[in-house]
């Protein structure tokens, strides 16, 4: 499964335009303490490398500490946004083990 929510993420990333010429993007990144009640959201400048493992493995996308931690109901997901903001995709892994990812691309509804 997790090779399948690679090549699909990826598939749709470069059919709607996420990455760039050297295949950067924004990621959302929550940089508060994981004890806060706050999230303190921001974007990241990231590039997608050969070597990223966004299925996660086996085991799914997150370490076995991080799934220990976060329980059985807590749902992973992350979000990413084009360096132009003209696209944002958020893909979750649901606790049933499926997988979605949604783009949405304002631009694509113009005339």
């Amino acid at each position: 499964m997790a090779a399948k929510v690679r090549a699909g993420w990826q598939d749709m990333a470069v059919e709607y335009g996420l990455l760039d010429d050297d295949r950067e993007f924004l990621l959302g990144v929550d940089y508060s303490d994981p004890g806060d009640v706050d999230s303190e959201w921001a974007w990241a400048r990231v590039r997608l490398l050969d070597a990223w493992d966004l299925g996660g493995g086996d085991d799914g996308p997150l370490p076995s500490w991080m799934r220990f931690y976060m329980g059985r109901r807590f749902v992973p997901e992350f979000t990413v946004m084009s360096l132009d903001g003209r696209l944002l995709m958020n893909t979750t892994l649901w606790g049933d083990g499926t997988v979605s990812t949604i783009v949405i691309c304002p631009s694509r509804l113009l005339p």
